[in-house]
């Protein structure tokens, strides 16, 4: 008998440090349930593009070459003139700069200002005139003081 205590002895022993070493099961997660009916459906719109920012050009006149000269003004650099036409696009403004020693007076062969407009008539050397274009088209100008110098084009795009 009394080796069975011994021998019962040993076994609790033993398996007490056996349970001790022993890690409790790991618990598993439960799935959370997820709705089986959803979709997600992606619609593309248009990208939207960054706002553009108008361009100033200054356009130079005189009375012996009429319109002879466009710069752009934030680049001071020379813009596209080909054959007395500018192309340009909508909400661009165009100032004409009077270049001659003398009084010169801008038309605009479609009426987008009044004849008698005392702001286009550019009375001494430096004097400037400024319109912003609104709408696409193309538009014809000359100078009053001088109708056979050639006439300018500027083409308006969208």
């Amino acid at each position: 008998m009394r080796n069975l205590a011994l021998i019962s002895a040993i076994l609790l022993i033993l398996s007490s440090i056996f349970l001790g070493c022993i890690q409790p099961p790991a618990v598993a997660p439960t799935p959370t349930p997820t709705p089986e009916n959803t979709r997600v459906v992606m619609t593309s719109g248009p990208t939207p593009s960054p706002a553009r920012t108008p361009v100033v050009y200054k356009s130079f006149m005189d009375d012996a070459y009429g319109f002879f000269r466009i710069r752009i003004v934030d680049l001071t650099q020379e813009a596209q003139y080909v054959n007395n036409t500018l192309t340009i696009n909508t909400g661009d403004e165009v100032i004409w700069v009077n270049d001659a020693s003398e009084r010169l007076t801008i038309v605009s062969e479609e009426g987008l200002w009044d004849m008698n407009n005392t702001r286009a008539r550019l009375l001494y050397q430096t004097s400037e005139f400024n319109f912003t274009f609104t709408q696409p088209g193309t538009y014809g100008f000359y100078i009053r003081e001088y109708p056979r110098l050639p006439h300018q084009k500027i083409t308006v795009n969208p």
